[in-house]
């Protein structure tokens, strides 16, 4: 069983010296809004990951008028101990260290899995495309290395082909096809390689989102993802290359004019469906906020089925318009199906967290220090 064992925080944030020991299940931490109990679950996320989940700055993790923030955790894996510590300075390179020996940023990355879901996931519903295709690489690439370069190189292929589109707008004949035939190719077989990727994750995301949704709402509803592609494909990856390719020879003129690659997934959209129709348009803040759980809980069950082994489950907020019917089926589910979870909120919880039989640890925060 992977679970973090302990942690000391230091100047992160509104923490100035905490040390905290958890539970190796379920710990519930409690408190009111603003004394930091995001905070306690951004540290321990970016003890596992080396980056935040609120913010791209180092820096503003920093506690006020500190120089510096340090994280010192004990992770469980394998049946081995892993001594993880990170110390931020400003100005300076992050030093990591595991086991006394110091890591790259990048590889401590996928070294101890974590996965939240916050508020800002209900931006998964009630934003643009741009936010679920962030899902879904972030999620593909989470579980498959292959994905992760693919899509480094469709996205340097498709910016260096539209900077050359801008330049040949003024050209006539032969010549356009000519210079935009090989990045044409290119552009085409990584691009047919994504789609067919994520339409793989989207079935299987929608196989174990379905499990936990039906769990939530006791089977009166169900839920759907659908791939929108802004090219038609098939489960041919051949003939999704031939269609992609016919798509931009159709669309060249308009390409030239705007200066731009008009068809590809870098435009496409997941549809997230609750009985058939478009959560956008047609759910409540509770249907939305449950719909973007089950699709978070789903990946904690692609993570074990390609790992064998539960992630870190951080949940922040999540009790938030869930009555205690859902909260008491929430808890049961995480009960059940996972390994460590951490979850905050600003309401009581006590009455339901009795039929967990102990197996579970309240962390009250005041005013960014912690007490049992």
């Amino acid at each position: 069983m992977f679970y973090i064992e302990s942690m000391l925080i230091k100047g992160f944030r509104n923490y100035h010296h905490q040390q905290l020991q958890f539970n190796p299940r379920l710990n519930l931490i409690s408190g009111e809004n603003g004394q930091g109990k995001t905070n306690l679950l951004e540290s321990i996320y970016y003890l596992s990951v080396n980056r935040s989940f609120r913010t791209k700055r180092d820096q503003e993790l920093l506690k006020w008028k500190e120089p510096f923030f340090y994280l010192k955790g004990v992770f469980y894996k394998d049946n081995f101990k892993n001594d993880v510590q990170i110390n931020y300075r400003q100005n300076t390179p992050l030093n990591i260290t595991v086991n006394n020996k110091i890591v790259k940023r990048y590889d401590h990355l996928q070294k101890f899995p974590v996965i939240v879901f916050s508020p800002d996931d209900l931006l998964l519903i009630r934003e643009g495309p741009s936010v679920r295709r962030r899902f879904l690489n972030l999620e593909a690439s989470r579980l498959s290395l292959v994905y992760f370069e693919e899509l480094k190189s469709y996205q340097r292929v498709l910016q260096q082909r539209n900077h050359l589109i801008k330049g040949l707008y003024n050209n006539k004949g032969r010549q356009i096809n000519e210079l935009l035939e090989p990045w044409d190719q290119s552009l085409v077989l990584l691009g047919s390689k994504i789609i067919h990727s994520r339409i793989k994750i989207i079935k299987v995301l929608e196989e174990e989102a379905k499990v936990f949704f039906e769990r939530m709402t006791t089977s009166s509803e169900n839920i759907s993802l659908e791939y929108d592609a802004s090219v038609d494909y098939s489960e041919d990856f051949k003939d999704t290359q031939h269609k992609f390719k016919k798509a931009l020879d159709k669309n060249r003129e308009r390409e030239l004019r705007i200066g731009s690659t008009v068809v590809g997934p870098h435009l496409d959209d997941l549809i997230i469906k609750i009985n058939g129709y478009d959560t956008r348009k047609y759910s409540s803040q509770g249907q939305k906020r449950t719909a973007a759980l089950a699709l978070k809980m789903a990946e904690v069950s692609l993570f074990k089925n390609e790992h064998n082994d539960w992630p870190i489950i951080l949940l922040d907020d999540v009790f938030s318009e869930f009555d205690n019917k859902r909260k008491m089926q929430l808890l049961d589910f995480l009960k059940e199906s996972s390994g460590q979870c951490f979850i905050t909120t600003a309401v009581g919880v006590e009455n339901l967290a009795v039929s967990l039989n102990g197996e579970y640890k309240t962390i009250t925060i005041r005013q960014g220090r912690a007490c049992d």
